[in-house]
């Protein structure tokens, strides 16, 4: 039995919802650019933030805030053998499309909690269990489904308790990433250069030059050198070659990988690892 099982649910090539058994308790870091909403169906989620403890129980629902760095645990009663939670990505576009469609008008103020426990909530309960049969049937969701679970879960949040408005102040606000935090979790992104700069908050100019102000060089060298890096680990540590890896670290192909390995290191990947 694997210590993890995933089904996703994905819209356009990008995980918009994940259930996931988890039968370890291990602690692992996440950092997510856009709001999430989880709910524990199985088990408890604990998450830790430097020195505060966040435990979500049975049942209940909670927003983990975009741009938040945190550390994740999952934890369950002896009769229960393992941790069920399951997570939906809130899309900006999508948030921004809802609340305006909805009128709702943000309070100038914000919830500067970076967990939200939202408590049991039979509207949410909904929109997961919809979720759910999508991801057990393998059926592909298009642009107006997700548009309206968004609105489902927003409804489901704000319903709940209007104070939450305050939730998504961040979205009457330009916000931007801290760049380092981003591209630490962002370095093996698949994503092309405008769709990164964007999830940080910015433009695509306005991400060319920040970038160079903090990693003093150009995005397309800095991911190159750092996927080339990561890809030089993985050859010396795991069982596995080339062919296994240039594709989760963002190569288009076997052969572009290798040219650019062989140019940054002098050897070839097959050269790499050791007979």
């Amino acid at each position: 039995m694997t210590d993890h099982t995933f089904r996703f649910l994905e819209f356009e090539g990008i995980t918009i919802a994940a259930f996931i058994e988890s039968r370890t308790q291990n602690e692992h870091a996440e950092y997510y650019p856009h709001n999430v909403l989880f709910h524990v169906q199985q088990g408890q989620l604990n998450i830790r933030l430097k020195h505060k403890l966040y435990t979500i129980p049975k049942g209940n629902f909670c927003m983990v805030r975009k741009l938040t760095e945190l550390n994740y645990f999952k934890t369950w009663d002896d009769d229960e053998g393992y941790a069920i939670v399951n997570a939906m990505v809130l899309n900006d576009a999508f948030i921004k499309e809802v609340i305006q469609e909805l009128g709702y008008k943000i309070p100038e103020r914000e919830i500067r909690e970076p967990v939200v426990n939202l408590g049991n909530n039979t509207i949410l309960k909904g929109l997961y269990n919809s979720l759910i049969l999508y991801a057990t049937e393998n059926q592909v969701p298009d642009k107006h489904l997700m548009y309206l679970k968004t609105k489902e879960a927003i409804l489901g949040i704000i319903e709940a308790n209007p104070d939450h408005l305050a939730l998504f102040y961040k979205f009457s606000k330009p916000v931007k990433a801290n760049l380092r935090e981003f591209m630490h979790y962002h370095q093996a992104s698949h994503l092309p250069l405008p769709a990164l700069a964007d999830l940080s908050g910015r433009s695509l100019s306005t991400f060319n030059r920040d970038f160079r102000k903090v990693f003093h060089t150009t995005p397309h060298k800095w991911l190159l050198k750092n996927r080339l890096n990561l890809a030089k680990e993985l050859l010396l540590t795991r069982e596995k070659g080339a062919s296994d890896i240039y594709l989760e670290l963002g190569f288009k192909d076997l052969a572009h990988f290798s040219r650019a390995f062989k140019k940054e290191f002098g050897l070839s990947p097959s050269e790499l690892r050791p007979r």
